[in-house]
């Protein structure tokens, strides 16, 4: 089944023609943001899931709960409740899930880390001089669904190994600072 079928892909909006003046309050949703929300910092948060109407002024707001999807690095995850309110840019996209059968979570690790996904991304991007995932060909990759249970575990173990590889790296750095700060009273 492709993606289209079961999802809504919503582009974000172009902040270049930024002519509201609310724009220069909006704090935009980035990279950066998006690997903290695949770090885990999800699972903490008790996200609201929200519906969203395409026509709403706010359409382009990050809500908690959704799935956005960045083209620039091919790479899924769920909005947390720190980034709520954040402006999606046209570099990312929100994948409005639209069917019953499909778990968000498992919808990130699919797009993430599937080697069947990754290999349809790699021959749709090819003769790219800039390999960059369009809105056309997310919407055409190909999905296996298993139950919606098994979905469900595969995408909690997957956020729960993302979170637990984010704290491992945050251990080492700390360790990292605290031996060299005991170097440098030593050296002293």
């Amino acid at each position: 089944m492709k993606l289209e079928d079961i999802l809504t892909v919503k582009i974000g909006r172009n902040l270049s023609r930024g002519n509201e003046k609310n724009d220069l309050t909006l704090v935009a949703y980035s990279y950066e943001d998006l690997i903290n929300d695949l770090d885990g910092t999800f699972l903490d948060a008790k996200a609201r899931y929200c519906i969203v109407n395409s026509k709403h002024k706010n359409c382009y707001l990050s809500i908690p709960g959704e799935v956005v999807f960045s083209f620039v690095s091919s790479k899924a995850g769920i909005v947390s409740d720190v980034n709520q309110g954040k402006i999606i840019n046209q570099n990312f996209a929100k994948l409005i899930i639209e069917h019953d059968g499909l778990d968000s979570s498992y919808l990130c690790y699919v797009l993430n880390e599937s080697y069947s996904m990754k290999k349809q991304m790699a021959i749709s991007m090819q003769g790219s001089t800039l390999p960059k995932l369009t809105p056309a060909i997310l919407k055409a990759l190909e999905i296996k669904l298993p139950t919606l249970e098994k979905q469900r575990t595969i995408g909690k173990a997957y956020f729960f190994l993302r979170k637990k590889q984010a704290l491992a790296k945050q251990q080492a750095k700390l360790e990292e600072q605290l031996y060299l700060e005991m170097l440098r009273k030593l050296d002293h």
